[in-house]
């Protein structure tokens, strides 16, 4: 198995079991105590599950879009724009970076897609990359039943 496939499987699995916590909450609360990660885990699990519940919050309050900078963490462009709690640069570059490997991006300014399945349905986003800013857009998110 190639590692795409290994990130692309690993990041649905962090979204399967994030699907019934309210993501917004976990990553306030992860905030709150450190940003420590679970013991016995691999370096990228933190970086696919900080991933798996940005998409789950921009998906649930049927955001357009979101953009994520390493160093200026996520904002979430829904009804009105919010950021989400800002995780360590390293998290977030690391999980850009699976991002990436996921979607074959590979040069300072690119696009790919990534596609997901979430409650018995299936979702594909576009992400654009430039320089150090990926913005992912949620097409057809209206069609995702809660």
């Amino acid at each position: 198995m190639s590692d795409m496939d290994s990130f692309h499987s690993r990041l649905q699995q962090q979204i399967d079991c994030q699907l019934e916590v309210n993501p917004r909450t976990v990553l306030q609360n992860w905030e709150r105590a450190g940003w420590n990660e679970e013991p016995g885990t691999d370096a990228d699990e933190a970086p696919l599950k900080l991933m798996a519940l940005c998409l789950l919050d921009a998906i649930e309050e049927r955001a357009v879009r979101l953009s994520i900078d390493k160093d200026k963490g996520v904002t979430v462009y829904a009804n009105e724009p919010y950021t989400l709690p800002t995780a360590p640069s390293h998290f977030i570059a690391r999980g850009l970076e699976i991002l990436r490997e996921i979607t074959g991006i590979e040069a300072p300014k690119g696009e790919g897609t990534l596609v997901l399945g979430i409650r018995n349905d299936s979702l594909e986003l576009i992400i654009q990359k430039d320089a150090g800013v990926h913005i992912i857009n949620i097409p057809g998110i209206g069609s995702i039943e809660d």
